[in-house]
């Protein structure tokens, strides 16, 4: 389970958040916060993975509690949720290390798509080998640990649904799906592999295909296929 401290200065809100997380499965919310001093003593208290910070605060505000958190406290993965919509606040915050920005007011669905997105980052992080033993655990990785695609994966992670926000009846889990067989796959592959591989329709595969070419995750070449058709060929592109 994903343990996630909620802070938000307004009592109502902190609870609405707070159900929305619960709501997730592989998450659950251990305490709920209302100021920056609550914050720090949940933190230092309970050590929660994950914590959904509002940067209005009565008497700190978010962003230098997160500078504050950074200096001899335990870790906590953040996720910035706040009307702020001004340059500095955004800016600050990725300089801090919030993995996401979530601007209020939003839906459930919205929410779910980032911690499920937040959640993945965490599985494919803790494929990497640590530091004390470089390779263990990665197949393929070999004695120099992670490849560049494997680091790749991590932090497209944190983009997948972002990159999805266009895409008409969206899913994290397919483009998971056509994302992973692309990145572990030398040659280039036509829809209809993606698809029988995946074991997705055609139609899918494609339509996921072509916005990941879009957002410049894959490269694109004209091949030909049975009987001297012409075919796109989709290749993962390293970041």
């Amino acid at each position: 389970m994903i343990r996630t401290l909620v802070v938000d200065d307004d009592f109502r809100v902190a609870a609405i958040h707070a159900a929305y997380v619960n709501k997730i499965d592989g998450f659950e919310v251990i305490a709920e916060a209302h100021s920056a001093a609550e914050a720090v003593s949940a933190v230092d208290r309970l050590r929660p993975d994950l914590m959904l910070l509002d940067l209005y605060l009565p008497d700190e505000h978010g962003l230098k509690l997160v500078a504050r958190l950074r200096e001899g406290h335990p870790p906590v993965d953040v996720i910035v949720i706040t009307a702020a919509k001004d340059a500095d606040s955004v800016r600050v915050a990725m300089q801090g290390g919030a993995l996401h920005y979530l601007l209020k007011p939003f839906s459930f669905p919205v929410l779910r798509d980032k911690l499920l997105s937040y959640a993945q980052m965490r599985t494919r992080l803790s494929a990497l080998p640590s530091a004390s033993q470089p390779g263990a655990g990665l197949p393929g990785a070999g004695q120099h640990g992670a490849d560049q695609r494997t680091v790749d994966r991590v932090f497209g992670a944190l983009r997948a649904t972002d990159q999805l926000a266009g895409v008409k009846g969206r899913s994290v889990h397919t483009l998971e799906a056509v994302e992973q067989l692309l990145s572990e796959t030398d040659a280039d592959l036509s829809a209809a592999e993606v698809a029988e591989r995946t074991g997705m329709s055609r139609a899918t595969a494609q339509r996921y295909l072509s916005h990941l070419h879009e957002v410049g995750r894959v490269d694109i070449k004209l091949r030909y296929g049975s009987g001297g058709r012409p075919e796109h060929g989709y290749r993962w592109k390293s970041a």
